[in-house]
């Protein structure tokens, strides 16, 4: 007889496997919406869900599963800011009026534009992204901002691991360029060495060599400026490594590979050291 996991144990392991298994979370997600306790983990599983159903699915008949699962939860007080959340992402996604708080597009805007991106409608998605900057990144509210700095981070990452071609890469360019301003106006250096691995990435899988070299370098630089961990500096080394691949210089590719070898026996934390010995294997 197999036993319900408890919810926070299948919570941890469905994050882990939602990218992958997206179908299957989100219907694990309905099968316990009705059951969802009124508490931090209540409120976790109901983020995931509106995750999972627009920005690694994105399609109506996600939109349609996650509107069934907000009608079977119970009026729980810690459900409701993402029960708000959820139906502004849904109505947003409709073009329908919305007239939700900044801070709840900003929450949202990421899911949804990347579900846009999901069914094509690339102009969809800079016109639901792009407008909030100016009100975001002045916001006097720190979390407001560093939530939209994540939406533009997540839409760039999604179109990383998505499809090439040149709308999609311009997109993808741009994304990632407003997630570092917008990382800049919200964050600390750590939030802008990220942001410049992620355009160095970006770059590098849009064909940009020079351009992913140089956010690789402001990565590291950054990283060894402020003394940062093994963790970091192991993911500075990968961008040089990505952007020097892209620019075909299998030598200094192979340098940053010896880099981030030395560096991984200095990561302390497991997971994190897991994490980098899968992207050692891959390098």
């Amino acid at each position: 007889m197999n036993e319900t996991p408890p919810l926070r144990i299948w919570l941890d392991a469905a994050w882990e496997r939602h990218d992958r298994e997206p179908h299957d979370v989100l219907a694990g997600l309905h099968e316990r919406a009705a059951a969802l306790p009124d508490d931090d983990d209540g409120a976790d599983a109901l983020r995931l869900a509106r995750h999972t159903a627009l920005g690694h699915l994105g399609d109506a008949a996600a939109q349609a599963a996650l509107g069934s699962l907000l009608a079977r939860l119970p009026a729980h007080a810690a459900l409701a800011a993402g029960v708000e959340r959820a139906r502004c992402a849904l109505a947003l996604l409709a073009g329908r009026e919305v007239s939700a708080p900044l801070a709840v597009r900003c929450a949202v805007v990421g899911d949804v534009a990347t579900a846009f991106v999901l069914g094509g409608r690339l102009d969809a998605a800079r016109d639901t992204l792009f407008p909030l900057e100016a009100e975001a990144v002045e916001h006097a509210d720190t979390a407001v901002r560093r939530a939209f700095a994540a939406s533009a981070n997540g839409v760039a990452g999604a179109l990383l691991d998505g499809p090439r071609g040149a709308a999609f890469d311009a997109l993808m360019l741009e994304a990632a360029a407003l997630a570092r301003r917008a990382w800049e106006r919200a964050g600390t250096w750590m939030n802008v060495e990220r942001a410049d691995w992620m355009l160095a990435h970006c770059h590098a899988a849009a064909g940009d060599a020079a351009g992913a070299l140089r956010h690789a370098q402001a990565c590291l630089s950054r990283c060894e400026a402020e003394g940062a961990d093994a963790f970091e500096r192991f993911f500075g080394h990968e961008a040089l490594l990505v952007a020097h691949r892209a620019a075909g210089d299998t030598a200094a590719a192979a340098a940053q590979r010896a880099h981030m070898a030395a560096l991984l026996p200095q990561v302390e934390d497991a997971g994190d050291r897991a994490h980098c010995e899968r992207t050692l294997a891959k390098a």
